[in-house]
């Protein structure tokens, strides 16, 4: 596996940052705390104005760092990818393979390995990804400071009915996240080689309100990310044998309710305490681990599902009587 490098940041809910406190994780002089989630027409018209409670924005790389300081020095192997296991014809999986020739054994395997898993697709494929309907620009504006104006807000400008949306959300006090949500059959210039999007892009946001145009304009487009979102149908349970999936490779939601890598999180959270509670590794007793897992993780992921649905049907075509929703899952 190589270290993470998509993404520039990420809301974390309360459920998540709580958790992240309990594993003895200090968070709090890396993130921005959001405290207002504010939606505004074309026009820059406030359309729907919200606070947050406990939501606080935070860099890819910073949660990153974090995390890995808290695991014991040798934890973390890179520079390799996962290409398979090994298996008895009716057993478990005894050992997971590797692109340089390394062979790990384990009593249980987890695949954490994003939207287009490997590890799923090799060995607990179930429900296929949706057709990609929208797709997001991300980017990242560094400052010295974030403007006093955007400060503690999520803000969000849409066009309706026009299939573009544009996001931003501060993840430090000295960096905006912002994103382009588009429907590609109305925007095929997202799809566009990188210095043709950029050309367009620039033209593009002159027509927005100028904390918009000021982000995106002062951001490094060269270092644009272009995501096609889908999601999927989800699975009864999790696993088979003794691998487990997690994150995106088990449920992967549309980014319109902001909770992939929080949900993810929130995942491995669970499976440890599981874990915890389990005293044996026998194949019945990891069975029923794995099955408590999919029991308390699939009415929250279900909700997030169907929220990110409701929402991308609205963006695509939106109706008078649908209300707007706040653009963060609890």
């Amino acid at each position: 596996m190589g270290a993470p490098t998509g993404g520039f940041g990420l809301l974390l809910t309360p459920s998540v940052s709580d958790g992240i406190e309990r594993i003895g994780i200090d968070l709090s002089d890396r993130v921005h705390p959001i405290e207002q989630c504010e939606i505004l027409d074309g026009e820059g018209s406030s359309i729907l104005s919200r606070p947050l409670q406990a939501v606080a924005g935070i860099g890819r790389l910073a949660l990153v760092e974090s995390l890995m300081t808290a695991l014991q020095p040798g934890t973390i192997h890179t520079g390799s990818s996962f290409v398979g296991f090994e298996a008895d014809a009716k057993g478990p999986v005894k050992a997971a393979l590797f692109s340089d020739g390394t062979r790990v054994e384990a009593d249980l395997f987890i695949g954490a390995d994003g939207v287009r898993s490997q590890v799923r697709q090799c060995h607990i494929p179930g429900p296929s990804l949706t057709p990609v309907r929208t797709v997001e620009l991300v980017g990242i504006c560094r400052q010295d400071r974030v403007p006093e104006a955007m400060r503690g807000r999520f803000l969000k400008t849409i066009r309706i009915g026009e299939g573009i949306s544009i996001g931003l959300v501060p993840a430090s006090d000295d960096s905006i996240i912002w994103y382009v949500q588009l429907d590609p059959r109305r925007w095929p210039q997202a799809l566009l080689p990188q210095e043709q999007r950029q050309r367009w892009l620039l033209n593009e946001i002159q027509r927005w309100p100028v904390q918009v145009e000021e982000t995106i304009s002062r951001s490094d487009l060269n270092q644009v990310h272009l995501w096609r979102t889908t999601d999927r149908d989800l699975s009864p349970t999790f696993h088979r044998d003794n691998v487990l999936l997690v994150g995106d490779a088990a449920h992967p939601l549309l980014t319109f309710t902001s909770q992939g890598t929080g949900s993810a999180i929130e995942d491995a959270l669970a499976i440890g305490d599981i874990l915890d509670d389990h005293d044996s590794a026998g194949e019945a007793e990891m069975d029923h681990a794995l099955r408590e897992f999919a029991r308390i993780r699939r009415p929250v992921l279900r909700e997030r599902l169907l929220m990110g649905r409701r929402m991308q049907q609205q963006f695509l075509r939106p109706s008078r009587h649908c209300q707007l929703e706040v653009p963060v899952c609890s």
